[in-house]
This record gives structure tokens, sequence and C-alpha cells, in this order.
């Protein structure tokens, strides 16, 4: 019943309102009719998200997101050949439909940058589904307004260029062209081609190759590559020390606690009120038993710790009253294998190792492909390996082994509509370079195409009877 409402209410609204016959859609239309188109929209896509549900992307998915490209360019292009005979086609080429078409999207893209939005596996938090904006029907459709009238634009100004070239110079046109068509480009295929992307995981060993991944939603793949792990590496920062509470076994000062940073170059430092003298640092140790203490030796295996060898005295940085305190001994970040151990300086206070913060992670792995190729390559975090249209990056490893993990998760995304997005923003970016190396118009220059003319003057001129004829 709310939905009938709703669609009675804004029937009513376009059709019935007589003040709003008499004052507008009297050609040549102005800016107010290109906002009620806008407005048309969003209550159209309101109607939809209440009726259907939010858009469902993965319908898109190819062939029918090539079909729908199709269609949608085949309309393009009957609207701009059409536009001397049907005057709204005509108007949606003007900059009268843009500007209001524009404040719509910046409109729905600041509400969708002031809320919080859920992954796309994620239904919508929210009943309007404004926590899911892309695929918010009123969203969808004002963006496709701008991508019909970008069409139309950049049919207009491309054919205008065409019939020009022998009389004038087409470079104040370059700009233009680039900036709308690449804008164009972008926004279809980034959208259409959406539903073709894959974002998948993969957690290999170096048991044997692996070939199947897993995407959001748990379901697994078999991919046309499969992959094994030949090793992998960690390179950890330098230890730190922190003062920690022995009765709550927390550190000194919670997330604001202050600690001491043991690099190859450090021997003393101040850590808090107690001055710490580094004797030994072993980046891989075991310890070794002894009648009355452990120490640490080195030990280059799976499960070796951090170990430090330090003195630890009270040594204040101002006038403050306690007793002379020292504490001598090892303190170890522990592992898998081995327990962490903590200097005791009194009954309050001891002094521990933070766990080794990861500095990179590299995976050295093996890559074969159905074609026959066998690829020996390291993915890194920031450094993804390219196979057969697949990006690989690196995602995580076993955080309870650290760095003697014998896996690695791999992040697996392929996304062939992605050559296209990047041709339209090479496209975008030319157009801004050139408009700075092309100089504005001046008086005395050639006459600018017609199309071009006409967009200057706001809106086509009005094509007489003949013309239509």
């Amino acid at each position: 019943m709310r939905v009938v409402k709703t669609f009675l209410y804004f029937w009513h609204i376009f059709h019935c309102n007589q003040l709003l016959r008499i004052t507008m859609w009297n050609q040549p239309w102005k800016l107010a009719e290109g906002f009620l188109i806008g407005a048309v929209l969003v209550a159209t896509g309101l109607l939809l998200q209440f009726t259907f549900g939010p858009v469902n992307w993965d319908v898109f998915a190819f062939p029918f997101n090539i079909l729908v490209l199709v269609v949608f360019l085949l309309l393009v292009a009957v609207a701009f050949f059409l536009r001397a005979k049907v005057y709204a086609f005509r108007y949606l080429g003007s900059s009268l439909s843009a500007i209001p078409a524009l404040c719509y999207a910046v409109g729905l893209t600041a509400v969708m940058g002031l809320t919080r939005q859920v992954p796309s596996a994620q239904p919508a938090t929210d009943l309007l589904g404004l926590t899911h904006m892309l695929s918010f029907w009123p969203f969808v459709l004002v963006y496709v307004w701008i991508a019909f009238i970008l069409g139309i634009v950049t049919l207009k100004r491309l054919t205008g260029l065409l019939q020009f070239l022998e009389k004038s110079s087409p470079r104040r046109d370059i700009p233009f062209l680039l900036n709308h068509l690449g804008l164009f480009i972008t926004m279809t295929t980034a959208t259409l081609g959406n539903a073709d992307m894959q974002r998948l995981k993969m957690t290999i060993s170096s048991e044997g190759p692996e070939w199947r991944a897993v995407d959001d939603e748990g379901r697994m793949h078999e991919l046309p590559i499969a992959i094994k792990l030949e090793d992998f590496r960690i390179d950890d920062y330098p230890p730190k020390l922190v003062m920690v509470d022995n009765n709550t076994g927390r550190p000194m000062g919670g997330k604001q606690a202050e600690t001491l940073l043991l690099d190859s170059a450090f021997t003393t430092g101040q850590l808090g009120n107690w001055l710490v003298t580094l004797h030994q640092n072993l980046d891989c140790a075991t310890p070794v038993m002894q009648a009355d203490s452990i120490h640490y030796e080195e030990w280059n295996a799976s499960g070796a710790v951090s170990a430090v060898r330090v003195d630890v005295e009270w040594h204040p940085r101002e006038l403050v009253k306690r007793r002379y305190t020292k504490a001598s001994g090892w303190i170890t970040c522990g592992s898998y294998m081995f327990p962490a151990q903590m200097l005791q300086i009194d009954d309050q206070l001891s002094v521990a190792m933070l766990p080794r913060e990861p500095q990179r992670y590299v995976s050295q792995v093996d890559i074969l492909t159905e074609s026959g190729q066998h690829i020996r390559t390291d993915i890194l975090v920031n450094k993804p390996s390219s196979v057969d249209g697949w990006k690989i990056y690196q995602l995580n490893y076993d955080t309870a082994m650290g760095r003697w993990s014998e896996i690695s998760v791999l992040e697996l995304v392929r996304d062939p509509w992605l050559p296209f997005v990047y041709t339209g923003i090479i496209m975008m970016l030319l157009g801004a370079v050139c408009m700075f190396l092309v100089r504005p118009r001046r008086a005395g220059d050639a006459p600018l195409s017609p199309a071009a003319a006409d967009e200057a003057a706001g809106q086509e001129k009005p094509i007489t009877p003949n013309q239509m004829s």
C-alpha cells in the first residue's frame, strides 16, 4: 500500500498540477525543467528501491553487460540523430540539462561520502539503502542520466568538429572531446564491468600447487593458474621495549605508552625514568636451561625468538623520590614455540618486549599457467605480480606462526574492463593538460565550430520547421 500511495503521489505532481503545466515545459526549456527531470528520476528510483530492492549488479555479468552497453550506445545515437525532431533530445545536449544532472549527482555523492558504506557482499544497514549507495536506484539512474548527456554532447561536438575541419583549426575542441569522451568511457565501463571483476583469496603452501580460491561469500573457484609457495620471509622492525604493570600485565600509559626502540646503533637509552643498557641483541635465539637461570643462544630455526640482555636501573629525568633499583636479565617477545619473557624490576614494574612488527613480508612462488608457462617471482604487499590477466597481491600469512609461517594468503583480482577504465582516465588527464596548452579564445581568432558555438551560448539554436522536415 505504501508503494501505491507513493506512486500516486508523484503521478499527481507530474500530471495534475496545472500551475506547473502552465509555467513549465514551454520551449525553450530552462533549468527548472532539468531539476524536475532529476526529481522524477529520484522518485522513480525510490519506487524501484522499495518495490524490487537494490540494484543487483551480478545480473550484468558477461555477456549481458555487453548487450546493455550496445543498447545504451544505440539509444544515445538514436537520441542524437532525432534531436532535430524531438526537442527533449535536443535539450539533453545542452548545459541547461547538464547543470541539474550534476547537482543531483554531487548531492547523492555527498550523501555517500557522509554515510558509512558497507561492503558490496553485505546488505544495506538502513531502510532506504543509503549505506549501499552504489546499488541505490536513484544514484544509478542519475548517473545513467549524466552518461546519456555525455554521449549526446560528445557526438554533437565530434560531428560538428568533423564538418568544420576544413574551415578552421580544431585545437580548441580537442580538450573538450578528450574530457567528455574519457569521462563517458570511464563511467560506462567501470559500471558495466563491475560484475565481471573477480576478487578471490588463495591460501598457498610448500606442500604443492594450489589452483582453488574462494570469494567473499565463501564460494570455491577453480582458476586457470596454479601457485606453489617456495619460501616465505618477513623482515621485522627492530624490537621495542615497554614498561609493564605487574598487577594488570598491561603497558604503563595504555595506548600512549612510551617505548624504546633497540635498533642496530642502540647501546643505552631512557625508558621513562629508567636507564636501559643493552649488552646483547639476538634476532633469532633459543632458551638454554642452566642450574638456576635461563640464557639465550643464537638458533636460526623455526620457533626462534628475538632476545635481548639488558641492565635496567633507576635514573629519573627529574627529581622523583624512589629507592634505587637495578635489574639485569633477558627479555624476549616469544614465539609460537616459546613464551615471552619479561624482566621484573620490582613488585610493581617489569620491562617487556612488544611483538615484532613486520616491515615487509614476501612470498617467493612458482606460478603455473594453462599455456605451460612456469614463472618464479616474489610477491610483496605493494608489488603484485601479473599473470594471464590476474593481479596477484600479498594479503596475509599465519600470524600465530609469525616469521615462521608455512602458508601465505594471496589475493587474486581479475578485471577485464580495467584497461578501458584506464583509457578513459588517461583521456581525461590529456584533456586537462590540453586545456593549459591551448590558449583561450580571443578577438580575431577563427570562428568556433557550430556545435561549440551553440554550446557556448548555453543551448542549441532552435531548429526551423524546414530543417525538421
